[in-house]
């Protein structure tokens, strides 16, 4: 009976929050709960609880985003790319040691290339994956993105092109190839922050990389290009008043 419980609210609060329910009007959806609600009222208790829970959450989600506005936003130690006047912007907690991110970052660039002038890319690099090692990709990268970013976009390149995981060694040979060894070292600035986010992919509550925040909505996992391309084109149109 537990079980059925949950199922049914897991049901409701699909149908609440679905992208098909945004085709209802207020009313219908009202109407669609109270009769869900009558045939079992077993869930009500459960539903209430998910609601609240459902309301804190996003309440925290909001004071999230509104806390680290400017530092996601308008942070020039964050890599990126794309428009300097952006009509969109997608901030993307990312790690260049995980593979699904290594798939993202092309279908990104690619987006950012069709659109020049309207879309940029903000990259926030969250290392799950060498999170024990305080020296890591993450810390390499923003060091040069921060003191030598004539050399970022190369170094950037060949630290997504490894497969698998980066450590150390993988990390010191792409700053030899590129006469950048002096970046592979601790940086108070750039350790705090790496902390920051961290606590940023925290609080936002994602589970994992990639998860892109666009337009205040937060996208879990890797989408595609032929999923994200429209997307981001409705978006640029809608914020163009097309």
């Amino acid at each position: 009976m537990k079980f059925k419980t949950k199922l049914i609210t897991t049901l409701v609060m699909a149908c609440l929050f679905s992208p098909l329910a945004s085709a209802m009007t207020q009313s219908e959806k009202i109407q669609d709960i109270n009769e869900m609600l009558k045939g079992n009222p077993a869930i009500i208790d459960s539903l209430h609880e998910s609601l609240a829970m459902y309301i804190v959450q996003q309440g925290n989600y909001q004071k999230t985003l509104a806390d680290y506005h400017d530092y996601m936003y308008n942070n020039p130690n964050l890599p990126s790319f794309g428009a300097k006047d952006p009509k969109l912007t997608i901030v993307v907690l990312t790690d260049l040691s995980c593979p699904w991110c290594k798939k993202l970052d092309p279908v990104l660039m690619r987006l950012v290339d069709e659109h020049p002038d309207d879309l940029k890319v903000i990259n926030i690099y969250v290392p799950l994956k060498e999170h024990l090692n305080p020296i890591n990709s993450a810390t390499f990268a923003m060091r040069v993105w921060k003191e030598s970013p004539e050399k970022f976009n190369k170094i950037n390149e060949t630290l997504w092109s490894k497969p698998g995981i980066h450590n150390v060694r993988s990390v010191m040979k792409v700053a030899k190839a590129n006469d950048a060894e002096k970046y592979v070292s601790t940086d108070k600035e750039v350790e705090d922050m790496v902390a920051k986010n961290r606590q940023l992919f925290t609080d936002l509550g994602a589970r994992g990389t990639p998860a892109m925040l666009i337009d205040g909505q937060l996208l879990p996992g890797y989408l595609p290009y032929e999923k994200l391309a429209p997307m981001v084109e409705d978006k640029i149109a809608e914020k163009s008043g097309k």
